[in-house]
């Protein structure tokens, strides 16, 4: 696939795109996720708060009780709103955070926090608060740290973190391609996992083809690569899955996720996808060959 590439931070990796796509992503962080908010000043953020906590406090539990319970400052100027989780019990709370990053707004909520873990958890959104920095237009991140967009969590704290990176290609809306991470290990390789399967549907599918099934480490990345590829009524179908099993809460070493599709769809031709297999085959090796760790980012 011809035209520029960039290098996108993520999480705590870097992958190589295409500079024209368009990038969806999304975050987890100690297993919630992490939403990032339109950038703001003072005088907005303030409102943000307000109306979300205004929102709380019309809220009854069924004890007839306010569902909001208070608002807890965090550093950096950050907020963390307290209120119960469910209207019909108050044994959790739900925490929902909002953290300061120059002016961007990160949005975290934490739900179904026990009554006996909120000093703990307040204490970790402070930690949190305190380590989110900005990162500058155009730049990769350096040292530790999660990336979020434009800013960075420049902490190693052990946790199950997590990001999906969706690549919208421009010119092929019938190709979607995705990049994943999070903290863990699968028990099984790709290989051994898909092997039956696999060959199931090479024996049943008219048309279906293995175009690799191997071993496929990228750097010290340890990895499998399955590529299927067929054609049915004149239109060339992909299934591209490459995938690194990972340690157990290990932030250095995750289980990674490449995976690429062309199936049934509103276009009856390749027109909107790859016109050989060569072309589809050049941009996924760009692009897993391009994952790694960012430099100091554990």
């Amino acid at each position: 696939m011809k035209g520029e590439w960039k290098t996108h931070a993520i999480g705590r990796h870097l992958v190589d795109v295409p500079a024209s796509a368009k990038l969806v992503e999304s975050w987890d962080y100690d297993n919630d996720s992490l939403e990032l908010l339109a950038p703001c000043g003072d005088v907005q953020f303030s409102h943000l708060v307000s109306h979300r906590e205004a929102q709380l406090r019309k809220k009854v539990q069924k004890s007839g009780r306010p569902t909001f319970v208070d608002r807890t400052p965090l550093t950096r100027n950050s907020v963390a709103l307290v209120s119960w989780t469910l209207r019909e019990a108050e044994t959790s709370y739900l925490m929902d955070a909002y953290f300061r990053v120059v002016n961007n707004v990160i949005r975290y909520p934490k739900e179904h926090i026990s009554v006996n873990e909120k000093d703990k958890i307040i204490d970790f959104l402070k930690r949190c608060s305190e380590k989110w920095q900005e990162v500058p237009a155009g730049q990769i991140p350096d040292g530790i740290g999660f990336v979020v967009g434009n800013t960075i969590l420049a902490d190693n704290f052990p946790n199950y973190e997590s990001w999906r990176l969706l690549i919208k290609l421009e010119g092929k809306p019938d190709v979607t391609l995705e990049v994943s991470s999070f903290v863990g290990a699968a028990e099984e390789g790709l290989r051994q996992r898909a092997g039956g399967i696999l060959a199931r549907m090479l024996g049943m599918a008219a048309g279906l083809s293995q175009l690799r099934n191997h071993a496929r480490p990228v750097g010290p990345i340890q990895a499998d690569e399955i590529l299927v590829a067929g054609t049915q009524n004149g239109k060339r179908g992909y299934g591209f899955k490459w995938e690194a099993p990972g340690k157990s809460y290990s932030l250095a070493e995750p289980n990674l996720n490449v995976s690429l599709e062309v199936r049934e769809s509103a276009y009856a031709t390749n027109r909107e996808s790859f016109s050989s297999d060569d072309e589809a085959l050049e941009l996924w090796d760009t692009l897993v060959n391009s994952i790694r760790l960012r430099p100091g980012a554990v």
